[in-house]
């Protein structure tokens, strides 16, 4: 039987990380486009995308003032904001709708994500403190999100009992950002292999998700079947493209589940053409790998 990398860390996918359009990762539509019309038609096409953006921003700023206890407003214009990048600005404005409201679940999770792509795991943990404190000021699905989110910034931390702890509380409603976030945190955690009923779950929940196929395709992995993990990773390739895990995943099922070099070094040079995270050092591995030797003969 093939020796299994039984210390493997893969790279496990977190929704919260692939979620929100921040630091350059596109995932609402941002106005790209694949193809430019020419340049007359593109700029009148821009400026009234400008305008139409101004004119919502202006109705949202005149909600705001006519409704000054509605946090909904002051969410909306946070949307504008990301949709043209201005973090700062959108960052003001979701701030602005939880003054409003400080339960108010679409402007928390929004934050919370933003939060997570900036590194800012401490604020995030603190600002979902309520949702744990308080469970009865929020809604059982919006709870269930919302606990995911605070699992993901103590894991980032480190604080993996914390993240547990979390996850625990969630109400089980079914969200499916959730599911895939128990699933982040039990592979992260001391017993990885207890993940693949909660992979399963996900998976059963949303089976289109990149995410949800990279994730139990390591739960196959960890379990000794190669086969199924290879597609579960092939699958989310199809799926999303410029996810790198899936990728880095394939290269140590090669490496060191089904002993091909050759194949994990091509899967590992596509995940290093979307990623440079590397916490299995396999560049190291492969750097170290002898080379093949030469064929005699022209």
């Amino acid at each position: 039987m093939p020796r299994r990398l039984r210390g493997a860390r893969f790279l496990v996918v977190a929704v919260m990380g692939a979620s929100l359009p921040l630091a350059g990762c596109a995932h609402l539509p941002l106005l790209h486009r694949a193809a430019s019309p020419p340049p007359k038609v593109e700029a009148k096409k821009v400026e009234a995308n400008v305008d139409a953006t101004r004119d919502e921003m202006t109705d949202a700023r005149d909600e705001m003032a006519a409704n000054p206890a509605d946090p909904r407003a002051a969410f909306r214009l946070a949307r504008l904001y990301l949709e043209r990048d201005s973090l700062a600005s959108a960052e003001s404005a979701l701030r602005e709708a939880l003054r409003r409201d400080g339960t108010y679940s679409p402007a928390l999770s929004t934050l919370s994500k933003l939060y997570f792509d900036q590194g800012r795991h401490a604020e995030a943990v603190q600002m979902l403190a309520p949702v744990l404190s308080s469970p009865e000021s929020f809604a059982s699905a919006d709870r269930e999100a919302l606990l995911a989110g605070l699992a993901l910034h103590q894991d980032a931390l480190g604080h993996a009992d914390l993240a547990h702890d979390a996850i625990a509380a969630a109400p089980n409603a079914g969200d499916a950002q959730a599911g895939s976030a128990k699933v982040f945190v039990a592979l992260r955690g001391d017993q990885p292999d207890s993940a693949q009923t909660l992979a399963k779950a996900a998976l059963d929940d949303d089976g289109k998700s990149a995410v949800n196929l990279n994730n139990y395709g390591i739960t196959c992995l960890r379990a000794g079947d190669p086969v199924a993990a290879r597609k579960a990773f092939d699958s989310a390739i199809k799926r999303d493209p410029n996810l790198p895990g899936p990728y880095y995943n394939l290269a140590i099922l090669e490496k060191y589940y089904l002993l091909d070099d050759q194949a994990a070094a091509r899967w590992f040079k596509e995940y290093t053409r979307r990623s440079k995270a590397d916490p299995d050092s396999l560049a190291r591995a492969f750097a170290n790998a002898p080379k093949p030797a030469a064929e005699k003969g022209n």
